[in-house]
């Protein structure tokens, strides 16, 4: 049976773009940061959908979204640790995750409800707080028999209600913007958003969330600590989909446009009580990249076929790690995404309509440069057709390196 621990802290709605550690210096998250700061920081971790049912096969099967089947005989992630002795454990406050496929693999499970009716007085009374004090305990029981494990707690996050209490939303905005705002319910989709206030508010509340998130995060994490002392436990700080803010004129969770506010995610790794710094990860990673990386963890490999996941652990080893020049995302209406460190492109389900945006510098997408580098967008078209082809085939994912013009374009 396998020694090892790991244990996954799955945050949905937390976009990378929320963290410091990741560029923010508006709405300070000290506690995140610490974390980082101890931590392998994957640059570029990007969502293969933007659909929370997507992101759990994709990390629990190691498969890409665009696979629109799973071959037949094709162990999962969670059956081949499972198979190794793995125990599996879930905790979470997301009901739809019992409906995913590969739910009845986790042994033992805690479905935690915390509601809210109204913002919480003090941060330790929202429901972020009382899903974390929650977690601790079942990882502190779990934990007691000292079997090999994974843990994973999901937590709704930025998608569950929105009570940070009313003055934090307050101490964010001057006194010349508009009153903070008062909904619970965090929204779904607002849709052509011009009004600055309308922005302004909607912003502010998140960022209060935010700060929630933060300190129940950073609380949970120094539990962890305590409770796997001496134990070899990886631990893993992952959203599992961004949250729009208007940065394309859209506000909420239900807006699934493919850009980089709903696909650019954290993902912090750490090994508990390992302080030695680690660099970034600079390279592109995707959703089935964590599967590939909790079964390398546990010395396994995935079992008889290939898996779309690349492990990042030999960052955490030897501080170099090979990764992907390119990722791909499936949306809705049979929109796309492809990426590659130099470029994003967008197109519709029809292919006829295309934004190309320079990266990482345009780090919001505003400025579309398709018609200026039509080339680009060929080159990004025939590989995005390759990729395609290789999941309609059930084929590995292509690992050819690419042009320098999509990774290191002269500029």
């Amino acid at each position: 049976m396998n020694g090892r621990h790991a244990i996954c802290l799955v945050v949905d709605g937390l976009r990378a773009s929320a963290l410091g550690a990741y560029g923010n210096t508006t709405s300070p998250t000290p506690q995140l940061d610490t974390l980082a700061s101890r931590s392998a920081v994957v640059e570029w971790f990007l969502a293969d959908s933007p659909h929370l049912d997507r992101f759990c096969r994709s990390v629990w099967q190691g498969s890409h979204a665009a696979r629109q089947e799973i071959p037949a005989g094709q162990s999962s992630v969670l059956e081949t640790l499972k198979q190794d002795g793995v125990e599996l454990r879930l905790v979470t406050d997301e009901p739809c995750l019992t409906q995913q496929p590969e739910f009845n693999q986790f042994e033992q499970v805690e479905i935690v409800e915390p509601t809210a009716e109204q913002p919480a007085e003090r941060i330790a009374d929202t429901a972020m707080a009382h899903f974390c004090t929650a977690a601790v305990e079942k990882l502190e029981l779990w934990q007691a028999d000292g079997a090999g494990s994974l843990s994973w707690v999901h937590m709704r996050g930025l998608f569950g209600p929105w009570d940070a209490p009313s003055a934090l939303r307050a101490e964010i905005l001057d006194e010349e913007d508009p009153p903070a705002a008062e909904f619970l319910d965090p929204p779904g989709a607002l849709r052509d958003v011009v009004d600055p206030d309308v922005l302004l508010v909607h912003r502010a509340a998140y960022a209060a969330q935010m700060a929630v998130a933060d300190a129940c995060l950073g609380a949970l994490c120094c539990a962890i600590d305590e409770i796997m002392a001496d134990r070899e436990t990886l631990v893993m700080l992952l959203g599992s989909r961004g949250f729009a803010l208007g940065e394309h004129g859209s506000i909420g969770g239900d807006c699934c446009e493919l850009f980089g506010e709903r696909l650019h995610l954290p993902w912090l790794l750490h090994v508990c009580d390992d302080q030695t710094p680690r660099p970034r990860l600079t390279g592109l990673a995707q959703p089935a990249d964590v599967g590939a990386t909790l079964l390398d963890w546990f010395g396994l490999q995935p079992d008889g076929h290939p898996c779309d996941g690349q492990s990042v652990l030999p960052q955490l080893k030897s501080g170099t790690c090979t990764m992907r020049e390119l990722a791909v995302a499936e949306g809705d209406q049979c929109e796309q995404a492809v990426r590659t460190p130099a470029w994003l492109l967008r197109q519709d389900g029809s292919g006829d309509q295309r934004q190309l945006f320079a990266k990482a510098d345009d780090r919001w997408e505003c400025n579309d440069v398709a018609a200026l580098c039509p080339e680009v967008v060929d080159r990004l078209c025939a590989a995005l057709a390759d990729f395609e082809q290789h999941c309609r085939d059930g084929l590995p994912l292509p690992t050819a390196s690419l042009d320098d013009e999509l990774v290191r374009p002269q500029r």
